[in-house]
């Protein structure tokens, strides 16, 4: 089963997007042995970047990745900006990429396969759905993904739930198609028979630490990565990340207060 990392994004003084620290970045996590990326998800900050700075960020990552499997999130609410950068994605080598429910509003089963069929008409790139019940308001159903698999629509799904028993039953229904997200769940979902893999955001600090647990099976480590995912979420998540790696925040994202900085466990990296 692959590991995969959803990355973050660096940015310099000046809130400028650092593409020599983010080649840095996925370099030194390929090196540690890393299967693949994520670039410009959730924890990418995909809301805040310009689609100027999402092509060029998936550029960068699919160049410093070296053949590695990556599936950027091309999502966006024009449908002319999401073609534009799946297109991209695509002349730059991009295995597919990571779509969520088209819409940001709340809206009902047959809204969501109606939109991933269209995404699919436009998208000439292997569609992986995304299901995320703690930001997105509009999730992705058992149902809605049978429909959406049967149709040939999407390849895959990346499920951030943490739902143990929804993982199990969407990947013995569907193997090695189903990827986990939410480190919080990386112990049981490695031992979660049917999953293709995991697609992680503890994995852009503690690379060693996440891949004992999931490929190494020490499931003692369980305690420790819960206590610094416990450190980095009072630290203000995905912001507690960036200020761990050095890879600094821009508006509207606020830096960490120095009160939250100095609880934050080490991170692996040293660059």
């Amino acid at each position: 089963m692959l590991f995969l990392v959803a990355t973050t994004t660096p940015f310099d003084r000046k809130g400028r997007v650092d593409h020599g620290r983010l080649r840095a970045h996925v370099l030194w996590l390929a090196a540690k042995g890393v299967d693949g990326f994520v670039p410009t998800g959730t924890t990418g900050e995909f809301l805040y970047l310009s689609s100027q700075e999402r092509e060029a960020v998936h550029r960068t990552v699919l160049d410093a990745a070296r053949g590695r499997p990556v599936y950027p999130c091309c999502w966006d609410p024009s449908p002319i900006t999401t073609a534009y950068l799946a297109d991209a994605a695509r002349d730059n080598g991009a295995s597919g990429v990571l779509m969520p429910p088209p819409l940001y509003y709340k809206v009902d089963d047959r809204v969501v396969l109606d939109g991933y069929r269209r995404l699919h008409e436009v998208v000439d790139l292997p569609l992986l759905a995304y299901h995320n019940p703690k930001y997105l308001r509009t999730g992705v159903t058992a149902e809605t993904y049978a429909t959406l698999r049967k149709e040939e629509v999407v390849v895959g799904l990346k499920d951030s739930s943490q739902d143990r028993f929804r993982l199990d039953r969407l990947s013995r229904a569907d193997p090695g198609c189903v990827y986990a997200g939410g480190d919080r769940i990386l112990e049981h979902a490695g031992r979660i028979p049917f999953l293709g893999g995991f697609i992680s955001g503890a994995g852009n600090v503690w690379p060693d630490l996440c891949l004992r647990i999931w490929r190494g099976g020490e499931h003692q480590l369980a305690e420790a990565l819960q206590d610094r995912l416990d450190r980095v979420e009072q630290g203000g998540g995905i912001r507690a990340y960036k200020s761990m790696l050095g890879m600094g925040c821009r508006f509207p994202l606020p830096e960490p207060t120095s009160a939250q900085r100095q609880q934050l466990p080490e991170a692996e990296w040293e660059g």
